[in-house]
């Protein structure tokens, strides 16, 4: 192979390697535009009500009857779970109840404020 032929392959592999990564980036950007979005949810009459853990179940048995920690048996096997209440948007009061320094909590309940129901029945 003559020195010529040896930089003509170069060459060609370099632009083959330069139009294969524009296509991946172009495929990513693709895709990052086709997922953008903008929702708009005015919530007038939200009231925030941060509480203690204790004081957010004995909150939840108030509203609802319910106790705020529970013992689950799983369907299957010897296994149980128990589920604790941590935080809730009240529907009818238009209140969010949850722990202050919790965002992952508080940002869920908020979005139960903005969206409605959207955990499945059980």
């Amino acid at each position: 192979m003559n020195q010529t032929q040896h930089l003509s392959k170069k060459f060609l592999k370099s632009l083959l390697l330069i139009g294969g990564i524009f296509l991946c980036l172009s495929n990513l950007i693709g895709c990052a535009e086709q997922g953008r979005y903008m929702e708009t949810h005015e919530i007038s009459h939200l009231k925030v009500v941060f509480l203690d853990d204790q004081s957010l179940q004995e909150m939840w048995e108030t509203k609802t009857g319910q106790p705020g920690t529970q013992f689950q048996p799983w369907m299957q096997g010897n296994l149980a779970s128990v589920k604790t209440i941590r935080g809730f948007y009240d529907f009818s009061t238009e209140t969010l109840y949850c722990p202050k320094w919790n965002y992952e909590v508080c940002g869920h309940e908020l979005h139960h404020a903005a969206l409605g129901h959207f955990h499945p029945n059980h």
